[in-house]
């Protein structure tokens, strides 16, 4: 690894994670921020992801899912729209409603953790298999209890 090269920003490190999933992608997020998860570089990659194979996904859990919509359209929930059965978003229930950290994981592999949601720092860790799984644990529980959205889920026709 060349310890000279500058670090990701935190868009980039978001793009580097959803560009090493190869079957699943789980986003943690309070908002998805349009600035970093409405990209159409972002869009781009989950769309080949989840039209790659039958069994791949994309899960996205948000804490605040009224403010998800509050600008309008964004790229993620309409992917999801289009294609519910391999993009899902889900409303955090409680505890995971009341977290600060977001975070996103790429096959149970690679991670970017954001601390506090409200922050520009965050740890972007892609090959450290152990501590991915430790948040992957967490964010099954929090989408096992999450609750479907019906204004993320429905489709504008």
């Amino acid at each position: 690894m060349n310890d000279t090269a500058p670090p990701l920003d935190l868009t980039g490190g978001i793009l580097h994670i959803a560009a090493q999933a190869q079957h699943e992608l789980a986003i943690f997020s309070s908002v998805l921020e349009p600035r970093r998860y409405g990209t159409v570089g972002l869009h781009d990659l989950l769309r080949a992801l989840a039209l790659g194979h039958a069994r791949n996904r994309v899960r996205i859990l948000v804490r605040e899912p009224q403010r998800v919509l509050a600008d309008g359209a964004h790229r993620l929930v309409e992917l999801a729209r289009l294609i519910p059965s391999r993009v899902s978003i889900r409303a955090a229930t409680a505890p995971a409603d009341s977290l600060r950290e977001e975070w996103i994981l790429a096959d149970r592999s690679a991670f970017l953790l954001r601390p506090n949601a409200g922050d520009d720092a965050a740890v972007h860790r892609p090959d450290d298999p152990g501590r991915t799984a430790e948040l992957l644990s967490q964010f099954e529980t929090y989408w096992a209890h999450g609750a479907t959205c019906r204004e993320l889920s429905a489709l504008r026709i």
